[in-house]
């Protein structure tokens, strides 16, 4: 995956297979969503997609960690 930002936009350029992977998190959250619904409990599986999911959206977004706010920024932001 490759982000580029430009003036009025940003393109987030991926292949056929990271795109496919996107909609594998999707469904993923939604069977987590109704499992946490209906039970009120999430199962150790279920974290760890979340902790997956975040690090493919930080990739995607090409995001950095600023440890003076600790939180993501978008790259290039102090």
């Amino acid at each position: 995956m490759k982000t580029k930002i430009l003036k009025s936009k940003v393109v987030v350029d991926m292949s056929n297979e990271e795109y496919d992977t996107m909609f594998k998190y999707i469904e993923k959250l939604r069977s987590m969503l109704n499992t946490w619904h209906e039970t009120n409990d999430l199962w150790l599986s279920d974290v760890q997609n979340l902790h997956s999911l975040k690090w493919e959206l930080v990739e995607m977004l090409d995001a950095e960690w600023n440890p003076n706010t600790y939180k993501y920024v978008k790259r290039g932001t102090k």
